[in-house]
């Protein structure tokens, strides 16, 4: 191999960096690494006053080598003129690197950006009574999981409890909740959606209801009732790629004002639209798989409950450790409770010596990269509960103990929801994921029945 890879030049220029902090008469009292949007390594340094021209040379001469080809060719020296708030920024946007309190590394993305900025958290408590709908985050790394299924059985289930839900769709890249939970039998939905909100609501006022349809089929919904927002309308005439490509998933900035207002998303300001309009017992939100910008979105932090689907698949384990760190490991790092999310073993064969094998393969590695990536370690103090402890595993209804849903071919072939709400609605594994749902994010009160509802 003859040149050092991005992951190899980076960590060498940060131990190249610590070490020349921590000599002794060092020159340098603070510093910054940067990798910019191209993959390139760019100090900031605070050089002590004796800092003479030799050894700078000696300090560039050592960071160009640690970085190789990936070294951008110039580095920032600090100083008391017009460019020192800019370097201070970069200080403050820096993160500590192991524990070396002198020395940051700043990070900057062309996309993705939703899976690296600062982690969020709800835009509200849920409270049984007060509107305050929790917000319920369906999520899988790997495609055809049955992921948008098993959220359309929950809110089917809800529904027929006489319950008002509400269902988003955010797999913007291969839509279909809408058209599953369509208005009608003949798979009426909402003209705009998602896509067209996003781009409209920061140009005036809108009319929430132009982006929804309503579910309200006795045959499916019972006596309640489920308001879905689809993505969008993928007629040709409506050009559904080009509005999917004029999206920003960035934060707006935030605005002036007396107060000013915090900075949010159309997702945010739809979410609380819905919560202040229908006045759902629940909002569900159907997420892109993979590790799309949407899914970093709906990671964040903004849901009560993530219900996460995976298979016994290497390839989803992989991915699914990635989302355990981020609502896990990460936020533990910073001192903050871990997001609370549900494990789905999906597609689990119908043999039955299968099925027992498989799932008990998968509980295992559940276990382990639970344990690696999600939980805390235990702490000394039998008391404290300020994490989901490694000790927390153990109960049935920890974060790492699986539901189990298996393959059923009836789901995978049917033109109309209404053809399958039995096995969605009254088959055992549904109710079992169901159920852990709502002991987990759901009311504590009685469910309203549809009769005598306000309507928004």
């Amino acid at each position: 191999m003859s040149e050092k890879h991005l992951d190899e030049a980076k960590p060498e220029t940060v131990r190249a960096l610590r070490d020349i902090l921590a000599a002794r008469d060092s020159p340098l009292s603070r510093a910054v690494l940067i990798e910019d949007v191209f993959g390139l390594l760019r100090p900031v340094l605070w050089p002590s006053p004796t800092l003479d021209p030799a050894e700078q040379e000696k300090v560039k001469a050592r960071l160009r080598n640690a970085a190789g080809r990936f070294w951008a060719d110039e580095w920032w020296a600090s100083n008391d003129g017009a460019d020192a708030r800019i370097y201070e920024r970069a200080w403050t946007e820096g993160r500590q690197e192991n524990g070396e309190r002198r020395l940051r590394v700043a990070d900057r993305w062309r996309s993705r950006t939703a899976w690296r900025h600062d982690l969020s958290a709800p835009p509200w408590e849920p409270a049984p009574g007060n509107g305050a709908s929790p917000i319920v985050v369906f999520h899988s790394f790997k495609g055809g999981v049955g992921r948008s299924t098993a959220l359309a059985g929950f809110a089917i289930q809800r529904a027929r409890l006489g319950e008002r839900v509400a269902v988003v769709d955010m797999d913007l890249g291969a839509p279909g909740i809408g058209t599953l939970l369509a208005a009608d039998e003949k798979g009426t939905t909402a003209r705009w959606g998602i896509v067209d909100f996003w781009l409209e609501c920061s140009r005036g006022e809108v009319d929430l209801s132009d982006y929804y349809h309503v579910c309200r089929r006795p045959e499916v919904t019972g006596g309640g009732e489920i308001y879905v927002v689809p993505a969008g309308s993928l007629d040709p005439d409506r050009d559904y790629l080009g509005k999917l490509a004029r999206i920003d998933f960035e934060p707006n900035a935030e605005s002036k004002g007396d107060p000013p207002r915090p900075a949010t998303t159309p997702l945010i300001r739809l979410l609380d639209g819905l919560r202040k309009s229908i006045k759902p017992n629940w909002i569900l939100l159907d997420g892109r798989a993979g590790l799309s910008e949407p899914a970093g979105l709906l990671l964040d932090g903004l849901a009560h409950l993530h219900v996460l689907f995976g298979t016994s698949s290497e390839q989803s384990w992989q991915g699914l450790r990635l989302i355990l760190d981020r609502l896990g490991k990460t936020r533990v790092l910073r001192g903050e409770r871990q997001l609370d999310c549900l494990l789905v073993h999906a597609l689990v064969p119908e043999n039955k010596e299968v099925a027992e094998a498989s799932q008990q393969v998968f509980a295992a590695r559940a276990s382990d990269e639970f344990r690696d990536h999600y939980y805390a370690s235990d702490p000394k103090d039998p008391g404290d509960d300020r994490f989901a402890y490694v000790r927390d595993a153990e109960d049935d209804d920890a974060p790492s103990s699986p539901v189990v849903i298996p393959y059923r071919p009836a789901l995978v072939f049917y033109s109309d929801v209404a053809n399958v709400v039995p096995d969605l609605a009254d088959s055992e594994p549904y109710r079992a994921l169901a159920s852990r749902i709502a002991d987990r994010s759901g009311p504590s009160e009685e469910p309203e029945t549809g009769e005598g509802r306000d309507e928004p």
